[in-house]
C-alpha cells in the first residue's frame, strides 16, 4: 500500500466511524444483494452513499469504472464526485457518476452504430417542440384537442401526457391497448351506472386520448423526419438497443458490476427498466446483483402523479430477497421539525403496509441529535404587501444578527410569486439570487436588445416603427433624452395641424431647418442633429448587414461599439458581469437556432420570441454566479436536495398549498403506473409530500405566512390558510403577530420609491473565480493565454459573443468529411469511394453556419481540394488506432497533479503494433507551413511572438509545436494509454495544396522529446498558478 493509499484508507475509517449502525449497515451491505435505504431527509444519504461506493474498492476487486453510480442531476453528480475525491482520491476522477441521461448519452455517443439516429440528429429544444406540435395541431385538426376558440388551448396538456408517457416507457402500441381497455371499461360503466356526468367524462377522457394517440405518432414521424428527438427519448433508445442488440448490454454488464441509485423515489419507469436491463445478468447466472438504491417515499415530487409508493414496491416485486434498511436519525432538523412534518405525512394514504405488507413505515419517527428546537413561526399578515414586508422585516433582523445570507430561502409555489418579492427585497436592499437562474426574457437589457432588433426588421422593411421613440430613449443607444422629447414634440405639433399621425422617423426627414421653425427658443444644434444623423445612419446599417450576414455574425454587430455602444455602457454598471451572462445567454439561443436553420432571418428569430412570449416560456440564465452573500429564492419543487438554516414558506394559503385547482386538461388513462392502487390515495397525497420537502430544509426554523387579503389589479379577495396548516400540532407553532403599524409609513415610503440598485452586487473577482473552479485546460486555451490574456478570458473564461468565421466552418467540415473517411476505413478496412467522401464534406458543410454565397464559394472549393486529396489518401495503407480520440471528458479525467487537462487528437496509427509505438496526426486547413515555421526558427514568425512567447524555452516556443507537445502529454497522463503506448512521432497533416491549383500536399513530423514534455508541464503549471490568483486580471480591458 502506498502513501496515496494509506492516507485514502485513513480518511475512509474516520469518515466510516461516524455513520451510526443503520448506516454502517448500509455500507457494508457488498455483494450480499439488492439493497433498498428508506433515507428520509437529513439522515445522511449522500455520505452513506459515498463511502459505501470508497468500501466497495476497499474490499472487492472491482475498479472504480465497474461502479455506475445515479444521481438525480448533474449538479448531485458533480458534488459526489468532489466528495470522493476527498475520501477516495484521485480514483474518483475514474467513477462511473452520471444521471440516467448522461448515462445514455455518453452511451449514444460512444456506440452510434447501435442507436436510429444520424451523426447530425439534435435534441430538441422546448421552442422547437413548441412550434413542431403547434403546427400538428393545425395540419391533423383534432377534433377534442383544438377547441375553435383557442386553438393551442391543450398544447402544454399534450407536451406534458406525451412526455410522461415517454418516461414511463409506454410505447404507442402500449398506449393503443390501453385506449382499447378504456374503451371496453365504459361500455361497462354505461350498463352499470345512471350517472350521465360519469360517462360524459369518460367519455370526453378517451376522445381526448384518441386525439392523443394521432399527435403522438405525427410527433415521433416529424423527429425522424427532422433528424432530431427530445430528451425523453434518450433512455428508451438505450432501452431498445438493449433489447435489440444483446451485445451491447453484456458489454455493459461486463463492464458495470457494482450500481448505486440515489433519489430513486423519484425514478420513472424508463430509468428502473433500465437499471434491471444492466443488473439482468446476474440472476440469470443464480446469482444475486449488487444494486444499491436509496431514497424516500414522503419525498417523491417530480414522479407520475400518485407515484410515491410505486418505485419501492417494483424494486422489491423485482427483487424479492432484497434487504430493506431504514435510516432512523436525521441530522439536518431540530425534533420539532421532524415531528411536525411527521404529523402531516400520516395524513396521507398511500402505503406500503396497506398494498404489500412490506415493514416500511412511512410515518415512521425521525430523531434529531439537535435538540428539540425553536417553533414553527406562523404569520397572518393583513395583506399580501404586509405579508412580503414582514418577510423581508424579518430577513433584515436575522442578517443583523450575523446569519449568513444564503443560509435564507424564500420558497413558493410558482415562480410568479416571485416578483412582488423581489420588487420589495430590492427596496429593502437585501441581495438575492433565483435558485434557477433569471429569465433573461424579464431583463431589461434583453428586452432593450429584442425592441432594438424588432426596430431594424421594421425599419429595414419600411414598416411602422412603433418602437422608435422607445428605443431612442434607451440608455445605451446614448441620444440626448431632451433632443428625442422635442423630436417627439414636433411629431406632435405637426399631427395635429395636419389631422394624421406622423412618426418620429417622418420628422426626421424634414431636416434640421423646417424642425427648428417648430422649436422657436429651443432648437436643435447642429452637434444634437449629428448625434441623430449617426443614429439612424447605423438603423440604416444594421438593416443592410442583416441581409448580407449570418444572424450570428449580426448579432455580433448589433452588441459592438458599431452599433449600440453596448460595451461603454455596460463598462461602468456594479451589475455588468450579469448583464455579460445574460448576452451570453442569448447569443447561445441564437446559435442554436441558426444550427438547425442555417438561413434564419431576423423576421424569423423575432418569430421564435414571439412564440416564447405567447407560451410563456423562459430562457435560464446560464452559469449564474453563485451569490455567497444573497438570500436564496426558489420554488418549493427547486427545493429538492438543498437546505439552509431558515425557511421562508410565502403565501401559505389554501388552493396554493393544497386543495390546487385541477389543471390536467388531458387525463392519461389507467394502468400508466404498473404497481400502485390509487384507489385509496387522497387528493392531496401530492402537495402534502411537496410541502413536507419543504418543511425538511431548514437546519434550524420555519416560518409560515400567508394574507387574509389579497390584491389582484382592482378587486380583493378574502383568504384561508392552507389545509396543510390544520395538519400541523399546535403546540409546535408560534403565532406571531408584530407591530409593523408604526412603521407603517416609512415601509410604504419605501415601498413606492423607485428602486436604487442592482437585485444583487456580482464582483469581477468572484465572478472569474467561479470561473476557474472548474476549469480544465486546453492547448488552445493555453495558446490564448500566453497570447493575451484578454483573448483567453474572451474565448475561454467568458465565452463571449463570437461569430464562426467562415474559414473555421470550413475546416471544421473537413476534419468531419476525414473523421468519417477513417472511420469507415477502420471498419471495413477499406476505403470509401470519392464519391462517398465528397457527400460526407458537403453534409458536414451544410451543419455550418454561413450565408449562402460563402457556402457556394467553400463547397466549390473544398470538393476540388478534397477530390486531390483524397488521391493522396488512398495511397496509404495506416494502422489506425483511434479517431478523433478525446482526453479529459467527465470519466475519463486527464490530471497534471491537481490541473485538469482536456483535448482532442485527430488521428493515432500504430508506427509499430508489438512495441505500442505511435504517430500522432492534427490536419490543418490553410496555408501550409515550413517546419522552421512550425518551430519558430524564422525572422517572420518570431516578430509574430510577444515577450513571454520569445521567453519560452525552443522547445515549446510556438503554438503549433507546442500543439503537438501538449498532445503527447495528454497520452502520457491517460490511463487508458500510459504504460502501453509511446507517441514516437508527432505530425501535421496539410490538407490544402502548397499552391492554389496544385496538387502537392505535406505534412510536418517532429520529434517530441522528454525536454519539451518538462517544458511544457512546467508552463501549464505556472500558466494555472496563474490564472488560479487571477493574476490576469491585472491586464484586462474590459
Amino acid at each position: 500500500m502506498n502513501k496515496a493509499q494509506a492516507k485514502n484508507l485513513s480518511v475512509f475509517q474516520k469518515a466510516y466511524q461516524q455513520l451510526n449502525p443503520l448506516q454502517k449497515q448500509a455500507v457494508d451491505h457488498i455483494d450480499q444483494g439488492p439493497l433498498l435505504v428508506i433515507a428520509g431527509p437529513g439522515t445522511g444519504k449522500t455520505q452513506t452513499l459515498a463511502l459505501r461506493i470508497a468500501n466497495i474498492l476497499l474490499k472487492t476487486d472491482a475498479k472504480p469504472e465497474n461502479i455506475l453510480a445515479i444521481t438525480f442531476t448533474d449538479v448531485a453528480a458533480k458534488n459526489m464526485r468532489e466528495r470522493l475525491l476527498k475520501i477516495i482520491g484521485k480514483e474518483a476522477y475514474y467513477l462511473q457518476i452520471h444521471t440516467f441521461h448522461s448515462y445514455c448519452s455518453q452511451l449514444m455517443s460512444n456506440y452510434p452504430e447501435y442507436f436510429p439516429l444520424k451523426n447530425n440528429s439534435q435534441v430538441l429544444g422546448d421552442l422547437e417542440r413548441y412550434q413542431i406540435f403547434e403546427n400538428l395541431i393545425e395540419q391533423l385538426k383534432p377534433k377534442h384537442l383544438r377547441p375553435l376558440n383557442d386553438h393551442f388551448h391543450y398544447l402544454k396538456a399534450i407536451i406534458s401526457a406525451i412526455s410522461d408517457l415517454k418516461r414511463e416507457n409506454i410505447s404507442i402500441l402500449e398506449f393503443e391497448e390501453m385506449l382499447k381497455a378504456e374503451a371496453q371499461q365504459l361500455i361497462e360503466l354505461e350498463a352499470t351506472t345512471k350517472s350521465q356526468v360519469k360517462i360524459k367524462k369518460a367519455t370526453k377522457d378517451l376522445n381526448k386520448n384518441k386525439d392523443l394517440i394521432l399527435i403522438y405518432q405525427a410527433y415521433q414521424q416529424e423527429l425522424l423526419n427532422s433528424n432530431s428527438y427530445d430528451f425523453d427519448d434518450m433512455i428508451n433508445f438505450v432501452i431498445d438497443a438493449f433489447d435489440t442488440y444483446p451485445e451491447l448490454l453484456l458489454e455493459q454488464q461486463e463492464q458495470l458490476q457494482h450500481f448505486l441509485v440515489d433519489e430513486y423515489q423519484d425514478s420513472n419507469n424508463s430509468q428502473t427498466r433500465l437499471l434491471n436491463l444492466l443488473a439482468s445478468y446476474w440472476p440469470k447466472q443464480g446469482l444475486e446483483p449488487d444494486v444499491f438504491v436509496l431514497g424516500d417515499p414522503n419525498q417523491a415530487i417530480y414522479r407520475f402523479q400518485g407515484a410515491s409508493v410505486e418505485n419501492v414496491l417494483a424494486f422489491t416485486r423485482q427483487y424479492p430477497n432484497a434487504t430493506v434498511i431504514t435510516l432512523d436519525t436525521a441530522y439536518r432538523c431540530p425534533q420539532n421539525i421532524y415531528d411536525t412534518a411527521r404529523d402531516l405525512i400520516k395524513n396521507n394514504q398511500l402505503s406500503f403496509a396497506a398494498q404489500e405488507h412490506l415493514p416500511i413505515d412511512l410515518a415512521a419517527q425521525l430523531h434529531s441529535p439537535k435538540g428539540q428546537g425553536d417553533k414553527i413561526v406562523l404569520y397572518q399578515a393583513p395583506s399580501a404587501s404586509m405579508e412580503i414586508i414582514y418577510i423581508a422585516e424579518e430577513i433584515k433582523k436575522l442578517l443583523k444578527t450575523g446569519v449568513k445570507a444564503q443560509e435564507i430561502v424564500v420558497l413558493y409555489r410558482t415562480h410568479a410569486e416571485s416578483t412582488a418579492l423581489i420588487e420589495v427585497l430590492n427596496k429593502w436592499q437585501i441581495n438575492y439570487q433565483l435558485n434557477k437562474g433569471d429569465d433573461i426574457l424579464q431583463s431589461p437589457l434583453i428586452q432593450q436588445l429584442l425592441m432594438l432588433m424588432e426596430l431594424v426588421e421594421q425599419f429595414q422593411h419600411g414598416l411602422e416603427m412603433d418602437n422608435l421613440y422607445q428605443v431612442m430613449m434607451l440608455p445605451f443607444v446614448n441620444l440626448d433624452s431632451i433632443l428625442v422629447m422635442k423630436l417627439a414634440r414636433v411629431a406632435g405639433q405637426i399631427s395635429r395641424i395636419k389631422r394624421e399621425s406622423i412618426s418620429l422617423y417622418q420628422v426626421y426627414g424634414l431636416g434640421l431647418a423646417e424642425i427648428n421653425q417648430h422649436l422657436t427658443g429651443q432648437e436643435i444644434t447642429e452637434e444634437q442633429w449629428s448625434s441623430l444623423e449617426d443614429f439612424f445612419a447605423k438603423l440604416a446599417k444594421l438593416a443592410v448587414y442583416s441581409q448580407q450576414l449570418t444572424l450570428t455574425a449580426w448579432f455580433e454587430k448589433l452588441i459592438s461599439d458599431e452599433a449600440c455602444n453596448l460595451s461603454a455602457y455596460l463598462k461602468d454598471r456594479a451589475d455588468k458581469i450579469n448583464s455579460l451572462l445574460e448576452l451570453n445567454t442569448l447569443f447561445k439561443q441564437i446559435k442554436d437556432l441558426t444550427a438547425r436553420d442555417h438561413q434564419l432571418s431576423l423576421k424569423k428569430f423575432l418569430d421564435y420570441f414571439a412564440t416564447y412570449r405567447e407560451h410563456q416560456l423562459s430562457i435560464r440564465l446560464q452559469n449564474p454566479l453563485p451569490a455567497e452573500e444573497a438570500v436564496q429564492l426558489s420554488t418549493a419543487h427547486g427545493a429538492k436536495g438543498m437546505e439552509w438554516e431558515y425557511v421562508f414558506v410565502l403565501d401559505f394559503i389554501d388552493g396554493k398549498w393544497g386543495n390546487v385547482r385541477n389543471k390536467n386538461k388531458l387525463k392519461l388513462p389507467e394502468g400508466i403506473l404498473k404497481n400502485t392502487d390509487l384507489s385509496s390515495k387522497e387528493r392531496n397525497e401530492d402537495e402534502r409530500r411537496l410541502f413536507y420537502v419543504v418543511l425538511t430544509r431548514a437546519k434550524k426554523r420555519v416560518y409560515l405566512s400567508y394574507p387574509e387579503l389579497l390584491e389582484s389589479n382592482l378587486s380583493s379577495s378574502n383568504k384561508v390558510p392552507s389545509i396543510f396548516l390544520s395538519e400541523l400540532s399546535e403546540k409546535e407553532l408560534d403565532r406571531v403577530n408584530p407591530n409593523l403599524a408604526k412603521e407603517m409609513e416609512s415601509h410604504l415610503s419605501t415601498l413606492l420609491m423607485p428602486s436604487a440598485r442592482s437585485p444583487i452586487t456580482l464582483y469581477e473577482k468572484d465572478f472569474y473565480s467561479y470561473l476557474i473552479k472548474d476549469f480544465s485546460l486546453s492547448v488552445t486555451a493555453l495558446n490564448n493565454y500566453l497570447k493575451d490574456p484578454q483573448d483567453f478570458v474572451t474565448n475561454n473564461l467568458l465565452k463571449l459573443p463570437t461569430a464562426k468565421k467562415v474559414f473555421m466552418c470550413f475546416g471544421t467540415a473537413v476534419h468531419s468529411a476525414l473523421e468519417r473517411f477513417y472511420r469507415f476505413y477502420q471498419q471495413q478496412n477499406q476505403y470509401p469511394s470519392l464519391d462517398v467522401f465528397l457527400a460526407n464534406f458537403t453534409q458536414a458543410l451544410d451543419q455550418e453556419i454561413m450565408s449562402e454565397s460563402d457556402f457556394k464559394d467553400r463547397l466549390s472549393y473544398g470538393q476540388e481540394v478534397l477530390s486531390q486529396y483524397y488521391q493522396e489518401l488512398i495511397q496509404e495503407k495506416p494502422r489506425v488506432l483511434a479517431v478523433e480520440q478525446s482526453f479529459g471528458g467527465q470519466n475519463r479525467r486527464i490530471m497534471l497533479g491537481d490541473i485538469r487537462l482536456t483535448g482532442k487528437i485527430d488521428r493515432l496509427d500504430y508506427l509499430d503494433q508489438k512495441q505500442g509505438l505511435v504517430k500522432v496526426i492534427d490536419y490543418k486547413t490553410g496555408r501550409s507551413k515550413s517546419l522552421n515555421e512550425i518551430i519558430v526558427n524564422t525572422k517572420t514568425t518570431k516578430q509574430n511572438l510577444n515577450e513571454r512567447e520569445l521567453n519560452l524555452p525552443a522547445t515549446i516556443r510556438g503554438n503549433y509545436q507546442r500543439q503537438l507537445v501538449f498532445y503527447k502529454l495528454l497520452m502520457q497522463l491517460d490511463r487508458q494509454f500510459s504504460g502501453k503506448i509511446e507517441v514516437a512521432e508527432a505530425a501535421f497533416h496539410f490538407v490544402e495544396p502548397t499552391e492554389k491549383g496544385g496538387k502537392k500536399f505535406v505534412n510536418r513530423s517532429l520529434a517530441v522529446s522528454d525536454e519539451a514534455i518538462a517544458d511544457l508541464k512546467q508552463l501549464i503549471k505556472e500558466v494555472m498558478a496563474e490564472i488560479r490568483s487571477l493574476k490576469f486580471l491585472d491586464s484586462l480591458d474590459f
